[in-house]
Order: structure tokens, then sequence, then C-alpha cells
């Protein structure tokens, strides 16, 4: 669930336009647009200090257990709970601005799905980061049981703050462990290109 999103390198939302903006005045030539693929890096929001938030690059896809595999998402339910996640949850969560994610269908046509919030407004997904040996990032995302506008595609999605929500979630774990349990929004989907 949740192995691929799009995020633009000519949004419409101010917001996000001041991450790419401090991305490349502090990172430049570091992240990827388009569609981001795990392994891919990417802009990511996180908390820089008491009321500071700070756009990094960040890789997708922590480091797995098992040689050459990657966790690229971890179940927002039972995080609070898991060795692997539990730290992350409470000190170091990001934010993963993106225009829309992508899932395929299992009923053997394989059809891949764009889904979008409508009028195209920014998703802000709510993911998780370690720190890298050189001083990087690398983030999972966090995923929720689907709603109705994504569950006869896939039985999971990503967890999606609203863009009030984005500092609560980054900088208050109250805030946070309430946003992981709140109702996602409703999504429309279209098909892909490839």
């Amino acid at each position: 669930m949740c192995c691929r999103y799009y995020f633009s390198d000519t949004p419409a939302d101010a917001r996000v336009k001041k991450i790419l903006s401090m991305m490349e005045r502090d990172h430049p030539g570091t992240y990827k647009t388009g569609e981001i693929f795990p392994g891919d890096s990417a802009p990511a929001m996180i908390q820089a200090g008491p009321g500071r938030l700070r756009a990094v690059p960040a890789v997708f896809g922590l480091t797995g257990f098992q040689k050459n595999k990657l966790i690229l998402n971890a179940r927002a339910e039972t995080a609070a709970g898991k060795p692997t996640f539990a730290e992350a949850l409470r000190l170091r969560r990001m934010i993963l601005p993106a225009d829309g994610f992508y899932e395929w269908t299992h009923d053997g046509s394989k059809t891949k799905y764009l889904f979008t919030l409508e009028g195209d407004r920014t998703l802000f997904l709510c993911g998780l980061y370690e720190h890298t040996e050189d001083g990087g990032y690398r983030f999972a995302i966090l995923t929720r049981p689907a709603n109705a506008s994504v569950a006869d595609v896939h039985d999971r999605m990503p967890v999606i703050a609203s863009a009030d929500e984005v500092r609560p979630y980054l900088t208050d774990l109250d805030a946070a462990m309430r946003i992981l349990s709140e109702a996602n929004p409703l999504l429309r989907r279209r098909p892909a290109e490839d």
C-alpha cells in the first residue's frame, strides 16, 4: 500500500511553493519531483526545534531487517506498539506533500489509479523518519484502513493530514495521535497515465 506517490514541481498551493523554495535554497538538486518511487529522495517537512518547521530531502523507505528490503509503510493503528516504529512516532514525525498517490487493482487487470483530493488540493501524507549515517533522512508513510473512496481498489490508504493539521502533527504527539485516528477525506480517482 502506498508505494508510489506524485509530487509536482509546479504546485498551486502557496505552502508547497514555500516548501520548494526552501528546498531550492537549502538543498538544491537533492530531491525528485514527479512520480516518487521507493528509494527516491523527496521534499518533506520535519520539526526543526520548538515551533520551527524545516523542509528537508528524505529518501522513501526505512532500512529493513532484510538486506535490500525497504519498509515503505507503517500501520497507524499499531505503530505505537511496534519496536520498529514506536520511537519514531513519538519523536520523528514527517509530512510528505503530494499531489496524489497511486494504487493498482488486484483483479488481474492491474489498472493503475491516481487518488487526489477534490480540486487537486495538496495531500499532506503523515510519515515517520529515521536519521541516516550521513546525516540525512529516510521515511515510511503511515497507513490506515481504506475509506469508501479507495476500498474497492485497495484495503489500505495513507493517513492524510489537512493543511491545518501539518504543524500539530509534527509538533504535538497528542495531536498526532488524534490525527492518526480521525477519518481520512474522501478522494477522487482516475486512471493514471504511465
